[in-house]
């Protein structure tokens, strides 16, 4: 067809052809716009349903959390850990006070961590 003749040349357009061609230019920039308010349309949602889901895999993170084996660890079996991740008197007599060497780290997990390394008179002494 003469419009494919232009499309592949570099040859000006015929008086007769014009109209044609400009009818295909209307055309195809009403359709680019449709195109482009949709992928703005499409990329808000987009951008929506990425925060939703930010949102929700940290609600069921959290959630998974609670059910961790270890909330369920008796007392007693923490403090047994926690009086042999501690350094001996020894070593920590040889390094000094350091609070990322201490007591003072295990109570800072949490509110339970902190009352269980508190009632143990043995982790704060030397």
């Amino acid at each position: 067809t003469p419009h494919n003749r232009l499309l592949a040349t570099n040859e000006p357009p015929q008086a007769a052809e014009i109209p044609l061609v400009e009818s295909v230019v209307s055309k195809t920039a009403v359709r680019l716009a449709f195109l482009d308010a949709e992928m703005a349309r499409l990329r808000d949602r987009l951008n929506q349903l990425d925060e939703e889901r930010t949102e929700l895999s940290d609600y069921h993170a959290r959630n998974t959390g609670i059910l961790s084996p270890l909330r369920r660890v008796p007392p007693e079996v923490l403090d047994e850990i926690f009086s042999w991740s501690l350094p001996s008197v020894t070593e920590a007599l040889d390094r000094g006070f350091n609070t990322n060497n201490s007591p003072w780290v295990l109570s800072h997990i949490s509110s339970r961590w902190r009352a269980i390394a508190l009632s143990i008179p043995s982790l704060w002494s030397l």
